[in-house]
């Protein structure tokens, strides 16, 4: 909606009538004081002139006057002066003194007269704003941007001067914006052409603590300058033997690149480490070619207690296959009654285990059964066939998580595999067919389970399928309980069938395992490669996954989200890699300054088996010092291209003779107009009172009404 307002009766008046306006004034002031005798001639005639004067200009003022002035200029030419604000020029290298030669030349560039133009000064690094102080703190170098904010704005501009070392850390090659450009642009290259050709261990990344038969993978970032398409080995040493080469190739004249090593602990103790690259002849040193650095590896092995009421081959048989894991150390005890042990006296024991397993049970009113319930560590309970009775007392329900309800017998069963679920890590055992497998014996009874016991395999009968639960899990906030209610288990693992032998080895490495495992054990933790990204850098991120029987974990699927400070969406998503073992990466790509959250989910076969969260911080960028040598020949082609100029040395004759050559002295003549409305200023309105309070006062002087 526009509002419009009346200016005024007639804002244009000729003269003739502005002459009429002052008679009528006159004569209307006459008029109003010829009447009066006893006035003295001066004061009739000063009344009569203060009434029409204000009476003349409160007329002028109600027709809204106004006044055109005109005004003739030159608009000058003018030029756009582009200065590099980026780090790099605060650099000293060579005979190049860094920012105070820098800020010198540019007091030297403002002090050249260049008369007849206007000047106009932008500072640039990755991004370009209007300024003319630099600070030298730009991250990025971007000279695309530069010559394209030229290109939008050329139709301002007669020329351009470009002041930079040229080096390009962002962006696209400039070459490529100067082909469009419609004026010519000054370049003055400013910084040290020397070559100075280096390779650096810039940063290693690695955990100074990790445990016994857990793979570390150490990370080492590599800067070089000068060795483009070369080669160089990278080699990391233990005590003086080479553990492993990484040979890499470097792409470019400068570049950063990063490298891993993976190695796995037997012992625990501490290691130390050293990486080392070769020196080049060319170096110009090699100082920064080694680095040493220590990991303390801790003991991780899964203590287990293995004690046996009852002597059955199943005892045997799972103690073989404890002791075949090198990561398990087994504590073998055999109750033979009062307090007496072979082998291991469990009440002599330091340090409480990781597991115990128990194969059936002590009585109820014993010292041993009384230890047993004082202990705090996750159980995995056999019932044996002597034993079978005490799974009816409500103390060994408590203890075992089910409860065995009239028994009238033992039979032989056959595993019912073919209808269980593999959601239960125990259970990830794959497709198996146990129609042929041995048969096992157990109680028939009815079995009452806790409220948090899991059956997870079930047994039949004379191939009728019955709710007789063989394994039954609980997983307690406290701690974890597996229950076998079935015996038998050694002719799987004397079975001639490999098949059989596997699927013993496999079930009963799964239930230790998980059992053993904490159950407030963190499965996945997701950490940055580097404790600090710059934006230039590609932010990494790896996961460590083990499944709940603290294993590696292989086969999950890990969605990584990034989250920007507290927002619920997220920026962007990904899913992670697996790399080794329990190792995945994902590469998230370049991010802006600020601190990130990570959030990952990993799932496997629609089961979640863990979450994790961290945080990702991303600072100034680094890549303006790695590579400080000016580059003239993009300089020199941007002024080729553009039918400009390279200024080797800041000389302001060659400066002048190639503006004075454009042609500048064609001007454009330029005509303003200006309005000046008479309402619009208080001075009248400020005269009329005056005028009129003046009359007043001879009136009163008179006694006039």
């Amino acid at each position: 909606m526009v509002s419009q307002f009346i200016q005024g009766i007639s804002p244009v008046a000729p003269l003739i009538i502005i002459f009429f306006i002052l008679i009528l004034s006159l004569f209307v002031a006459w008029w109003s004081y010829q009447y009066l005798e006893s006035l003295s001639l001066l004061k009739k005639r000063t009344l009569i002139l203060l009434r029409a004067s204000s009476l003349f200009i409160l007329v002028i003022l109600l027709l809204n006057p106004y006044f055109l002035l005109e005004y003739n200029s030159e608009d000058s030419q003018k030029i756009a002066i582009y200065i590099d604000n980026s780090q790099s020029l605060s650099i000293e290298r060579g005979n190049y003194q860094g920012a105070p030669e820098y800020n010198n030349l540019i007091n030297r560039f403002n002090q050249i007269q260049l008369e007849g133009f206007e000047l106009t000064t932008f500072l640039f690094s990755d991004t370009v704003i209007e300024d003319n102080q630099p600070t030298l703190t730009g991250t990025r170098t971007n000279i695309n941007n530069v010559l394209e904010h030229l290109r939008l704005n050329e139709h301002r501009f007669a020329s351009a001067i470009l002041i930079s070392d040229g080096i390009i850390t962002q962006g696209r090659n400039p070459i490529f914006a100067a082909q469009n450009l419609t004026i010519p642009v000054i370049t003055i290259p400013v910084g040290d052409t020397t070559q100075v050709k280096d390779i650096a261990i810039a940063n290693i990344d690695y955990s100074q603590e990790t445990y016994t038969y857990t793979g570390e993978t150490i990370s080492v970032e590599i800067q070089q300058e000068g060795f483009e398409n070369e080669y160089s080995d990278v080699q990391l040493l233990l005590d003086g033997e080479i553990l492993g080469i990484e040979n890499i190739q470097f792409p470019t004249n400068s570049s950063s690149q990063i490298l891993e090593f993976y190695h796995e602990f037997d012992e625990p103790g501490f290691y130390n480490f050293l990486l080392n690259i070769p020196p080049k002849p060319e170096e110009y040193t090699d100082q920064n070619n080694q680095t040493s650095f220590t990991i303390e590896v801790q003991d991780d092995k899964t203590t287990i207690l293995s004690l046996s009421f009852d002597i059955h081959p199943d005892v045997s048989s799972l103690r073989r296959l404890i002791s075949s894991d090198q990561q398990n150390e087994l504590i073998s005890s055999t109750w033979i009654g009062g307090n007496r042990f072979l082998d291991n006296d469990p009440y002599s024991l330091t340090e409480e285990p990781d597991l115990i397993v128990l194969h059936g049970l002590p009585p109820i009113n014993s010292t041993i059964f009384q230890w047993i319930e004082e202990q705090d560590a996750p159980f995995l309970i056999f019932q044996s066939p002597n034993t079978t009775q005490l799974f009816s007392e409500q103390e060994i329900a408590e203890l075992s998580g089910f409860q065995s309800d009239s028994p009238t017998g033992t039979i032989d069963v056959q595993l019912d595999y073919q209808n269980q679920s593999n959601q239960h890590p125990i259970m990830e055992l794959g497709n198996i067919d146990t129609n042929r497998f041995p048969t096992l014996k157990m109680v028939r009874s009815n079995y009452n389970l806790s409220a948090l016991a899991q059956p997870l395999l079930f047994a039949t009968f004379e191939r009728l399928q019955d709710d007789f639960p063989v394994i039954i899990a609980s997983d307690a906030p406290n701690r974890r309980l597996t229950t076998v209610t079935a015996n038998g288990w050694y002719r799987f693992e004397q079975s001639p069938q490999p098949e059989v032998r596997q699927f013993f080895n496999s079930l009963f490495t799964n239930i230790i395992s998980w059992t053993s495992t904490s159950s407030d054990r963190r499965t996945l933790q997701i950490y940055p490669i580097k404790e600090l990204y710059t934006e230039n850098e590609i932010v990494r991120v790896r996961a460590e996954l083990f499944n709940e029987r603290g294993e590696p974990e292989t086969e999950a699927q890990i969605e990584l989200s990034i989250y920007q400070n507290d927002q619920n969406t997220p920026i962007q998503s990904f899913l992670m890699s697996h790399q080794q073992n329990e190792i995945y990466n994902a590469d998230l790509g370049n991010y802006p300054i600020g601190i990130y959250r990570l959030s990952a989910i990993a799932t496997r076969n629609e089961r979640i088996i863990g979450t994790a969260e961290d945080r990702v911080n991303v600072s100034e960028s680094i890549i303006e010092f790695i590579n400080t040598k000016r580059d003239d020949s993009t300089l020199r082609l941007i002024s080729e291209i553009t039918s400009g100029i390279i200024l080797e040395n800041l000389d302001s004759e060659p400066l002048m003779s190639f503006l004075n050559s454009l042609a500048l002295e064609d001007v454009d003549q330029q005509v303003t107009n200006e309005f000046y409305y008479l309402s619009r200023n208080g001075i009248w309105f400020l005269l009329v009172l005056t005028l009129l309070s003046a009359e007043w006062l001879i009136r009163r002087s008179a006694s006039l009404p």
